[in-house]
């Protein structure tokens, strides 16, 4: 063998299909990015945000895999354009909590396409949908996993 796996592997086919969606997805966020002068980082800080709620300039820089001096730029220009507000935290009154305010414009760039994407599985049994749905969390966990385990063993 050559080392590559079989390309009429079911697994095989899902790992490309997955990688394939990777590349769409990051296509899609460079477009919407462009449009609305956001980049990668933002999004990341946008997506956590959105998902987990308000977090410290730490926790976001831990989460996002960007260093901390990294992450007081972003959020700079994040509050600059309208996408975050910072609020003392009520917990430690020396520390600040990020809150996403500009979430909206986002969902209502991608309103069509997340219209055509439930569209795709309409017609679906809610079953199939939720296997689809835990498929894909546990795909998120386990890249996740990853990437803590190549920032832990590029620190060591």
């Amino acid at each position: 063998m050559d080392g590559t796996a079989p390309t009429d592997d079911p697994v095989n086919q899902m790992i490309l299909a997955l990688r394939r969606l990777n590349s769409a997805f990051a296509a899609s966020n460079r477009v919407v990015g462009e449009a609305l002068g956001l980049k990668d980082s933002d999004f990341a800080v946008l997506d956590a945000l959105n998902r987990e709620g308000p977090r410290t300039p730490t926790e976001l820089a831990r989460r996002t895999r960007t260093h901390v001096a990294t992450m007081t730029g972003i959020l700079a220009r994040l509050e600059g354009d309208g996408w975050i507000e910072r609020h003392p935290d009520p917990a430690d009154r020396r520390s600040v909590r990020i809150h996403a305010v500009g979430v909206d414009r986002l969902i209502e760039v991608y309103f069509r396409v997340n219209e055509e994407l439930a569209e795709h599985v309409s017609g679906w049994p809610v079953e199939q949908v939720k296997m689809i749905t835990r498929f894909l969390a546990g795909v998120g966990d386990i890249v996740t996993a990853f990437s803590e385990r190549m920032t832990t063993e590029r620190e060591s």
